[in-house]
């Protein structure tokens, strides 16, 4: 049985509301506020320079950043920064 290394968000200070990190290979986990939806983002940490975050209904597509990267994309959405794009304009 392999032992898994969880990481919270060094972002999320003391709330509930995180981002848990695996930093194993291949270990994808679905966001806890799911529950038991279909469409949901999974995120997968293989080594510490690396975070793999894909959408369930389409798990042969990854998206692979970098945590500060990925820290810089989290703290631009919660400031709003992409609230200026509308459905008219997404890649659908």
């Amino acid at each position: 049985m392999q032992t898994i290394n969880w990481q919270k968000s060094s972002y999320c200070g003391e709330g509930n509301s995180c981002v848990n990190i695996a930093r194993v290979p291949a270990d994808w986990r679905k966001s806890s506020h799911s529950a038991e939806a279909a469409n949901c983002l999974n995120i997968a940490a293989p080594t510490p320079d690396a975070i793999k975050i894909r959408e369930s209904d389409d798990p042969d597509v990854t998206l692979t950043a970098t945590p500060a990267t990925l820290g810089v994309f989290i703290r631009a959405a919660k400031e709003g920064g992409f609230d200026h794009l509308t459905d008219s304009q997404s890649c659908h």
